[in-house]
């Protein structure tokens, strides 16, 4: 009976958070309409690379560097936004001959530049897609988030290659913000995985209430921090897009706080900017250091389970960690793909590194129990409690 209530309740857990994700946001009718590419080209100047291709209704940008224009940028208003706590946007960007600098970064860039709304210098630069050599990429749909908002977003393209073109297509933009009951649910949904991870763990025999709770804490909060929501400050729905309700006309609310109120006084204007150079990759701490330090990356994925692992090897014992350990890296990979992130063999050589990770925990818990038994040699069974 116990293994059926838990079986059920895992089921109802899956399915409550794959639907409060997907309602996370909504549209935010005091932040404006849906923009479209034909509502930005009004006021955009002439610049020299930058071409409008199509008719108002299916329109698209096309960015092109060539010997007299090695580099170009564009930056492109939205007309009429206020203030937002989010961006939710659809698109599509394909390249042709696109051939990168040598840098990383030098392709083409769609970035969202985040203004303040008390006209502050300070701009956000928040990078949200990248294309190179001769992609035709899929639509794409995602949110992008201020790192403090609500802000004034705008649009900026880059093309920072040494040939080729790139085009923007299918854009659609639209103001968010999040559900209640996203803000809400997130906790009464955490403490539900929790229970029931300390409540599956306590199915195991010798192991009391206290250890099965400290264990379900260190999983609950792997989880949180890197599946669902995970590190990236980009956010992706999970198969398919957000579900962001029906859009109300544009209505400002009665008292707006502060921080939005003052909002329409800052001038973006549309045109030609200068190009930037390497943006810090931006979401958890964990994920900067990953990216800031490549060649650590090995070094670095061992020890994200590695500290997580002793943990709970020390709470639950060597063989159940291991469990919970493997679990936890399989989960980690599994998210990267459902948010569309991809998966090869970079995230197999990142399961491989989590595996090291984990055995060095369980090698380094039985060498501690060990020493602490005497120097008594222990078994060289894994599992060992």
């Amino acid at each position: 009976m116990r293994r059926a209530l838990s079986a059920i309740s895992f089921v109802i857990l899956v399915a409550a958070l794959g639907l409060i994700w997907a309602h996370r946001f909504e549209h935010d009718a005091g932040g404006g309409s849906v923009w479209r590419l034909s509502d930005l080209r009004g006021g955009v100047p002439a610049v020299a690379g930058v071409e409008w291709l199509g008719t108002p209704e299916k329109l698209s940008l096309r960015l092109r560097v060539d010997d007299r224009n090695p580099r170009v940028a564009i930056r492109l208003a939205i007309p009429g936004i206020s203030a937002v706590e989010g961006l939710h946007l659809r698109f599509r960007m394909s390249a042709r001959g696109l051939i990168p600098g040598k840098e990383p970064w030098e392709s083409g860039r769609f970035m969202i530049e985040w203004h303040r709304p008390d006209g502050g210098p300070e701009v956000e630069l928040d990078p949200v897609a990248g294309i190179k050599l001769d992609q035709k990429g899929d639509s794409v749909a995602l949110i992008a988030l201020p790192e403090s908002g609500p802000a004034i977003p705008a649009l900026r393209l880059e093309h920072l290659g040494r040939a080729g073109d790139f085009q923007l297509s299918d854009l659609e933009i639209t103001a968010v913000h999040e559900r209640a009951l996203w803000k809400t649910g997130r906790w009464v949904l955490a403490l539900g995985w929790l229970v029931w991870i300390a409540a599956l763990i306590r199915m195991w025999p010798g192991i009391s209430r206290g250890r099965a709770l400290g264990a379900a804490m260190i999983c609950l909060l792997m989880g949180i921090h890197f599946v669902i929501p995970g590190p990236w400050k980009v956010q992706r729905a999970i198969s398919g897009d957000f579900q962001l309700g029906e859009l109300a006309g544009p209505s400002v609310p009665a008292e707006a706080p502060p921080s939005v109120t003052a909002k329409t006084a800052v001038d973006i204007p549309s045109g030609t900017i200068a190009a930037t150079g390497k943006i810090p990759v931006q979401g958890s701490f964990a994920l900067r250091l990953k990216y800031a330090i490549k060649q650590a990356r090995p070094l670095l994925h061992a020890l994200l389970l590695l500290g997580p692992t002793l943990g709970l090897a020390f709470l639950v014992g060597r063989k159940h960690a291991l469990m919970l350990a493997l679990a936890l890296a399989l989960l980690i990979e599994s998210a990267q793909f459902a948010f569309g992130y991809g998966f090869g063999w970079d995230d197999v050589w990142d399961l491989l590194n989590d595996g090291i990770g984990i055995a060095l925990a369980l090698w380094i818990h039985r060498r501690f129990m060990a020493s602490r038994s005497g120097g008594t040699r222990p078994p060289m069974i894994m599992g060992g409690q």
